[in-house]
């Protein structure tokens, strides 16, 4: 339980710079056959298609091979800072829960998009998810099934926080807080984990945090050992 949960807590998960193929890697085969169409995307954004995620993942990240309607964003302001996310753009819009979605992001086992803070809020009311008991980041969440996932969740951009939480490790003068941000990323998570482990954790999430960033620290200050 301990390796995968970190994945579901997006500044850790940044803190530990695992990649997105790591999803493609672990679910390969699963992943075969599946025409990676706007539908199948929407599927995997609307938290229907387990394979459709691995399917797109292995496309983006193994094989390099993105469909001809995916373009890779580049220079995204609205996510500066934020490590191991990888954005993309829809020529063909595909549909989070019936609602149009123009970009998709793939972050460990998120795929999500950014929408406006107004809209993402307004979203995650009518889908009556739950804010995370989480300090350091605004996440919210509802699993589909509560023994395994996977979950329907928003979190905001976490690229200042992860700033901070470095400043803190290093000793360096910690940035001002900063204020809530004016977007959200939606989407869903594909983490094998039950609702009750979830909540679990999240309760430990702001500590885990902080030793994930020790031991950045740690590994940064020791001298290299050939």
């Amino acid at each position: 339980m301990t390796s995968t949960l970190p994945r579901f807590f997006v500044l850790i998960a940044s803190a530990l710079l695992t990649p997105c193929a790591a999803m493609a890697q672990s679910g390969a085969e699963d992943g075969e056959d599946i025409a990676l169409t706007p539908e199948t995307l929407g599927d995997v954004l609307s938290c229907r298609s387990h394979p459709g995620a691995f399917a797109f993942a292995s496309a983006l990240f193994l094989e390099d091979k993105p469909p001809a309607w995916m373009r890779k964003i580049k220079d995204d302001k609205a996510t500066e800072g934020m490590i191991g996310l990888y954005g993309f753009t829809l020529a063909k819009p595909a549909a989070l829960l019936g609602e149009q979605v123009t970009t998709v992001y793939f972050l460990q086992d998120w795929v999500v998009t950014l929408w406006p803070r107004a809209k993402a809020l307004a979203f995650i009311q009518a889908q009556k998810m739950e804010r995370a008991p989480i300090k350091a980041t605004e996440q919210y969440y509802r699993f589909i099934d509560p023994d395994s996932g996977p979950m329907l969740g928003a979190f905001e951009p976490t690229g200042g926080a992860l700033s901070a939480m470095l400043a803190k490790a290093f000793g360096a003068e910690e940035p001002s807080k900063a204020p809530p941000s004016d977007r959200l990323f939606v989407g869903c998570n594909y983490t094998t984990a039950s609702q009750a482990d979830f909540l679990a954790a999240a309760g430990q999430a702001d500590a885990m945090t902080g030793a994930a960033a020790k031991d950045i620290a740690k590994s940064v200050s020791q001298p290299d050992r050939q």
